[in-house]
């Protein structure tokens, strides 16, 4: 059956994300990926965190040491008395190096450079912490700068800096080394000026390196914190996330199953409407049919009996010409009755063949819409003449249209069923129903229906053509007549339908449909049809 669906709800189609659940293994790597790229800078912060701390602390012990340089310096020279971890300086020129005091005590001079050596022999004994001072030009071989020593010496000689860190590999682990210089003042001048310094100028430095691995060590509780913590949130978000899209994918499923169901609920009702309007055609056309083919068998009965008298007469033994003359023209006038009559039965048979095929035909042919609407009209003249309804029609004489013409019917019926249920009370009412088609030059046709009904306010009209809104619920209505009307004209046909309406002035539907015509007589010739 050729019966006009309803558009399938309009819903946004469900993400690929949700239906398919490998795209979740792609959310969950890029949520990995996003829970590293955290983890990783974090325990960036804690390094950069260490590197900071162990910076300020070999920048306290090399103050340190400097001091006491100073304080060593700014009094020329401290003496000490010599044992086994404190012999005389070799590299030491000094006439008072090594004095012997009045009561025989030997005692020999340390200057600033030697007593920082043996603070950083105690310092590495004790702490594991190596002091190192030296130059690019040592006195004292042992005072020799390595390589990183030797880089950051000519760095400071060029001008490039004023201290320098960075954490080298050793052999017991990574190092935390740092190294500032030491310039020459006037104290210095003293033992060193013999050598070209100037005031201002770099001497050399001193280097504190120390393990690194203390400071990771006391870094390493906020290390696991910080990766536990990313650990918890990473499972937390994965498991709530997976959750709630496992949930969001049911909903949507059970959403989409749901509206499928109600789209096939609509579609039947549909069909159940337009096999109503169908029921109400056929129960139409039985009332139609009745009144010719019961003249019909009322002629032949006549017939039957003129028949009959007939043969009575001819049964005699002397037949009267007249009267069998006047039985024969009853016989006569009988059959021409139920010819005429059988005739109209068989127009009204092959009218409604017709508007039944079309209804339940898709197949696109050509046909006669001037014909159609005539047909449509007669099937449902039961209805209209009940109030009576004056139905005019005014359609260009030999409009041949090429299309599916179950379409144009469905439209019809429809609308002329809301004028009798609506403008007309159910045809309680008398009235004008005027059917206007003109075809124009941009290949589309123009169907008016117009009423002068009871007509509609602005809040009726403006829901129109909603699915299911009507205003006779009470009545049987189901509010889908003019809805499957508006699916058609802009659905199917793929045209327009509006409706200008106004309480106790009737109301006007104007439809506009491209289609493919032909048309034998001028719009402004075609001849009215009063039904």
């Amino acid at each position: 059956m050729a019966v006009a669906e309803l558009p399938v709800t309009s819903r946004p189609a469900i993400p690929p994300f949700l239906l398919q659940r490998r795209y979740w293994w792609g959310l969950l790597a890029l949520w990995a990926a996003i829970v590293a790229v955290s983890l990783h800078f974090s325990l960036q912060d804690i390094h950069r965190h260490n590197l900071q701390v162990a910076l300020a602390g070999a920048r306290n012990m090399f103050e340190m040491v400097w001091l006491t340089r100073q304080w060593n310096a700014s009094h020329e020279a401290v003496y000490v008395p010599v044992d086994a971890a404190t012999e005389p300086n070799p590299y030491l020129r000094h006439p008072r190096r090594d004095v012997t005091t009045t009561d025989g005590q030997r005692l020999t001079m340390i200057n600033p450079a030697y007593m920082t050596r043996l603070i950083a022999e105690i310092a590495q004994k004790e702490s594991q912490v190596v002091f190192h001072i030296t130059s690019l030009d040592p006195i004292r071989p042992g005072n020799a700068a390595d390589a990183w020593e030797r880089a950051i010496l000519q760095d400071f000689v060029d001008g490039k800096g004023h201290e320098a860190s960075s954490l080298e590999a050793g052999s017991g682990g990574a190092q935390f080394r740092y190294m500032a210089p030491l310039y020459v003042n006037e104290t210095c001048l003293k033992c060193h000026g013999q050598h070209g310094y100037k005031l201002g100028d770099v001497r050399g430095g001193i280097s504190v390196s120390q393990s690194f691995a203390p400071f990771e060590a006391a870094a390493a509780p906020s290390v696991r914190k910080t990766v536990a913590q990313h650990v918890a949130v990473f499972l937390l978000v994965a498991g709530l996330s997976g959750w709630a899209l496992a949930q969001l994918r049911r909903r949507w499923l059970d959403l989409e199953g749901s509206i499928a169901a109600l789209d096939q609920a609509r579609n039947e009702l549909v069909q159940s409407e337009t096999l109503a309007g169908l029921g109400r055609m056929v129960a139409g056309f039985a009332h139609e049919i009745n009144t010719p083919v019961g003249v019909a068998v009322g002629a032949v009965s006549q017939g039957e009996e003129a028949l009959r008298d007939i043969e009575a007469l001819l049964a005699e033994d002397e037949v009267r010409e007249d009267e069998l003359r006047a039985q024969l023209d009853i016989l006569g006038e009988s059959s021409t009755l139920a010819l005429a009559n059988l005739r109209r039965a068989a127009g009204l048979v092959r009218s409604f063949k017709r508007t039944a095929v079309d209804q339940v035909s898709e197949q696109s042919r050509e046909f006669d819409l001037g014909e159609l609407i005539q047909d449509v009209l007669l099937a449902l003249h039961n209805l209209l003449k009940r109030a009576p309804i004056d139905v005019r029609l005014d359609c260009p004489e030999g409009l041949r249209v090429r299309g599916v013409p179950g379409l144009y019917d469905q439209v019809l019926t429809n609308l002329v069923l809301n004028s009798v249920q609506h403008a007309f009370a159910e045809g309680t009412r008398a009235g004008r129903l005027d059917l206007v088609v003109r075809p124009d030059s941009t290949g589309r046709l123009c169907l008016d229906v117009a009423d002068d009904g009871a007509g509609m306010d602005e809040e009726t009209a403006a829901h129109l053509f909603e699915p299911f809104y009507t205003t006779r619920r009470s009545h049987g209505g189901t509010g889908l007549g003019l809805y499957l009307c508006y699916t058609i004209v802009t659905g199917k046909l793929g045209g327009t339908i509006h409706c200008a309406s106004a309480a106790g002035r009737g109301s006007r539907f104007h439809i506009v449909v491209p289609a493919d015509y032909s048309c034998s007589t001028f719009p402004e010739k075609s001849p009215q049809t009063h039904l």
